[in-house]
């Protein structure tokens, strides 16, 4: 256990690596299943997870000083720290996520058959490999961000053993929303954003129940520190930051999404965007008021 003093440019570095990763294995995941059929999913998410990563990285060296630290957590693997076993997951997810983004990039209109591009053109098998590895390594590094926090000396983190999977969960919910909202974006694929909406709200469903278990958990493991939330100087926001906006109303809105396909014909896609905003907005409050509660609470 060690005691912290994180500002808020860890919530967003928590938040990045997030939405980052699971993008990725969201991607490669319906890329697999549907035999290709959502291939441009795979492409969206290599491209939203890599530089989500890398700029989360970044962060979080500005944020310590000492970007000799990184290295050294590297060049030293220690199994029993989760701070080396977080810098070596983020380190092979930026390696296999990046070169999975190239053979997506060398695909573009843009590429040619020369130079760094080129030499990814035609690399099925190289992406195949990437994604397939890169998938369980996002899923780790998505998880981890909790698992992080639980190893601290802070009540409210240390207390129960589901924050990392709370955290896994959120990201997951995160990512697909970051996949609707490209698509949605570029206006294409409705039937693809109802889809993932219909993933999400099942997501958003176990996300619901594995929050219960963990407020439970802190109640009759560390009370004190679950008030700081429930009822604290933070308990607006997670009511109706987390809660409300991150997961109740995306939920309904979801809901209603998938049924009233049924109803018109026409593509609209302000639905799926609202419900993708909030879902973002919530999954970074989620972090933030974790990260911070979980300070007061130390």
């Amino acid at each position: 256990m060690h005691e912290v003093n994180w500002p808020a440019l860890i919530a967003v570095y928590l938040f990045m690596a997030g939405v980052g990763t699971a993008a990725f294995y969201t991607g490669v995941l319906a890329d697999i299943f549907s035999n290709g059929k959502y291939r441009k999913l795979a492409k969206y998410g290599a491209y939203i997870g890599v530089p989500l990563i890398v700029g989360g990285v970044l962060m979080l060296l500005f944020d310590l000083g000492k970007p000799m630290s990184f290295w050294r957590f590297l060049l030293h693997f220690n199994a029993s720290s989760t701070m080396s076993i977080g810098v070596w997951l983020l380190s092979a997810f930026i390696v296999l996520g990046g070169l999975n983004a190239l053979t997506w990039l060398a695909e573009e209109k843009f590429a040619g058959n020369s130079g760094i591009l080129g030499a990814f053109k035609n690399k099925a098998g190289l992406r195949r490999f990437t994604g397939l590895v890169g998938m369980p390594v996002g899923l780790l590094t998505a998880g981890y961000t909790g698992v992080l926090l639980a190893s601290t000396s802070s009540a409210l983190w240390s207390s129960t053993s589901y924050l990392g999977l709370l955290f896994l969960i959120s990201a997951t919910s995160t990512g697909i929303a970051a996949l609707m909202l490209v698509l949605a974006w570029r206006k294409e694929d409705f039937a693809v954003i109802q889809k993932l909406a219909k993933a999400d709200a099942m997501v958003i469903v176990f996300e619901m129940i594995v929050f219960c278990l963990l407020m439970l958990a802190l109640g009759s493991g560390a009370p004190e520190a679950a008030a700081v939330i429930l009822k604290g100087s933070f308990s607006v926001v997670f009511w109706l930051g987390i809660v409300a906006c991150g997961l109740v109303i995306p939920l309904i809105v979801e809901i209603y999404n998938m049924f009233s396909a049924k109803l018109h014909t026409g593509n609209d896609f302000t639905v799926p965007v609202v419900a993708s905003v909030l879902i973002l907005v919530g999954g970074f409050l989620l972090r933030y008021v974790f990260l911070f509660a979980g300070q007061v609470s130390l």
